[in-house]
């Protein structure tokens, strides 16, 4: 399996194309978590769906143009579990 995530995305701004800040796999995979924390450890997006990406919005408003927290876990076709964090940004 191929996982990618992007570190950054542009979202609502039009172009449908970087919208959404979604975990990217080629090959068997299963998302057990993927969340967005701002700079603070506020908790502003999480899911365990595949394909299902955060679109720049926390409690309904746009979320502030600037850098975000990613914490992603993801087990293998193999059963190998698969711990990624990191920083991304939000560009408006």
């Amino acid at each position: 399996s191929v996982i990618t995530l992007p570190n950054a995305f542009s979202p609502g701004n039009g172009s449908s194309t970087n919208d959404n800040l979604k975990v990217q796999h080629l090959g068997n995979a299963t998302l057990n978590h993927f969340r967005i924390f701002n700079r603070y450890g506020t908790l502003l997006f999480e899911t365990n769906r595949m394909g299902e990406g955060w679109d720049g919005f926390y409690k309904g408003r746009p979320a502030q143009e600037g850098n975000y927290v990613f914490d992603l876990n993801i087990q293998l076709y193999d059963d190998t579990m698969l711990h990624k964090s990191g920083s991304l940004t939000l560009v408006r």
